[in-house]
């Protein structure tokens, strides 16, 4: 079997984790990836250390049959020590550190694939076409890479991450717009320490880049300017629990026994609740006040709360990222629309709350005044001469521009782009009126008029039925186990 993995993230680590562990009969396996910072995706690049992993260890393994292995990596360095947050009393790294906890995994799975007699090769290009193998009716194909090399393949991996934040201002080229901005160790030090910072978005980018100013002496205003200005949820000191009711198993068992709905979920989730002497009702209107309460007033409130001994925070947390990407795609299309445009800033939050470090740091800001939430923006233009004219309740200016908005769901990265369009025309991949890729729920296999294609797979959040959210460690460790498990069949 010769295997083609086109993308060197965190899913690709994930893939050749799992095919280390499965074994089968040994092949080929080659890596693509163009990347100047291989196995760390977009978020693990290396960076300032203000910018830190926004999840406790227990939920970041890449390992789905080992949810300790990062744990373990972790308690191996005893120089980490100095990255704990007191109030979750765990330690939280710069995610440059979890990079390496990528890299470090990749080139492991490497040697024990190599060691049982697989040819594993990594190939720093972009792949950027494809064309059928002749004569072939099981699959096949030959990537074409941006450097001229052709690599004959019989399966291809399709895993290639989110793309980039969208300029929904049309300011790129403006000068004091920062469209990307990681690594922020390139962008945000440039910075000067006087100017008003408008930060676009008051998500969990807008506060690495609030935490990253402050750490960086930033001493002039920081606004983020949103529609809704609601801030990420909180985390709570972890406690170890287990997921009893609403698991993979009980939700592939549920939808096979007449489907399953979102009222089926939450009913699993009440049980959970029920089983640890909680009540159900109080934890759902928590959850719902989170579209109408003050955002500075729940951040303060939730802080204060970080020792909270209520679980359903906890719970749901968990679910969302272990649960989560089994669920949606079984999911009627109604309620996959009830969730990702009436409760998207909701389950975003809960799903990746961040740190009380982080939190703490956008009070002070906010209590001091240098920080402010400003709502309902409406334009943003660049100022001939310099500097930003922002719209909202009235109208104001800023000396610089930082784009905080991460890309929709499904979005393909612009280095995939021309790959994308060799599959299309080629007939191996069939957009999905919902936004990515029309994929078999079982194989991953890219759907074409209800058919499969017999070369590829889609791995992670370029998948139609996978989560509009960003597929978490956890999630893509579990889908790339069920991939390997296929590849090796």
């Amino acid at each position: 079997m010769r295997i083609g993995i086109v993308g060197a993230g965190a899913a690709g680590v994930g893939l050749l984790d799992a095919l280390a562990a499965t074994g089968g009969k040994p092949g080929t396996i080659t890596v693509f990836d163009g990347s100047s910072a291989l196995w760390r995706g977009r978020p693990y690049q290396p960076d300032i250390e203000a910018v830190r992993v926004n999840a406790p260890p227990m939920l970041m393994s890449i390992r789905a049959a080992d949810p300790e292995h990062y744990q373990r990596w972790l308690a191996a360095r005893t120089d980490v020590a100095k990255y704990r947050d007191e109030s979750l009393d765990q330690i939280l790294v710069p995610r440059a550190r979890y990079g390496d906890y990528l890299e470090d995994t990749a080139r492991t799975a490497i040697g024990v694939l190599r060691r049982a007699g697989w040819q594993v090769s990594v190939v720093n290009a972009r792949v950027t076409g494809f064309a059928r193998a002749e004569h072939s009716k099981d699959g096949g194909a030959v990537l074409y890479t941006e450097d001229g090399g052709q690599v004959p393949v019989d399966r291809a991996v399709l895993s290639v991450g989110n793309g980039r934040p969208l300029d929904h201002y049309g300011l790129t080229g403006a000068p004091g717009y920062v469209d990307e901005p990681y690594p922020l160790a390139r962008t945000i030090t440039e910075i000067p320490a006087a100017a008003h910072v408008a930060v676009i978005g008051s998500g969990l980018t807008a506060v690495d880049i609030a935490a990253a100013l402050t750490a960086n002496g930033h001493t002039g205003p920081i606004s983020f300017v949103s529609r809704s200005g609601t801030l990420p949820f909180v985390q709570k000191r972890p406690v170890r629990l287990e997921l009893r009711h609403l698991t993979p198993e009980t939700i592939r068992a549920a939808a096979s026994d007449g489907g399953l709905t979102f009222a089926h979920l939450v009913a699993l989730m009440r049980a959970e609740l029920a089983d640890l002497g909680e009540d159900f009702d109080a934890f759902a209107a928590e959850i719902l006040a989170a579209e109408s309460e003050p955002p500075v007033d729940r951040l303060r409130r939730q802080l204060a709360e970080v020792d909270s001994p209520g679980h359903g925070p906890r719970l749901l947390t968990m679910a969302i990222r272990v649960t989560g990407p089994t669920a949606w795609p079984l999911l009627p299309e109604a309620d996959r629309t009830l969730l990702r445009h009436r409760h998207f800033r909701t389950v975003n939050s809960i799903s990746s709350p961040m740190v009380p470090h982080n939190a703490k740091i956008v009070l002070r800001l906010l209590d001091s005044g240098q920080l402010r939430l400003r709502t309902g923006v409406t334009k943003i233009e660049a100022r001939t001469g310099g500097g930003f004219t922002i719209a909202d309740h009235g109208a104001w200016t800023a000396d610089v521009v930082v784009n905080a908005v991460n890309p929709p769901a499904y979005t393909t990265p612009a280095e995939t782009e021309s790959l994308l369009s060799a599959l299309l025309a080629a007939g191996a991949v069939e957009l999905h009126a919902s936004g990515g890729l029309s994929t078999d729920p079982g194989t991953r296999a890219p759907l074409v008029h209800g058919r499969p294609d017999p070369t590829w797979h889609v791995l992670g959040n370029l998948a139609a039925d996978a989560m509009f959210i960003a597929t978490n460690p956890p999630g893509l460790a579990a889908e790339a186990q069920r991939l390997a498990h296929l590849l090796t069949a």
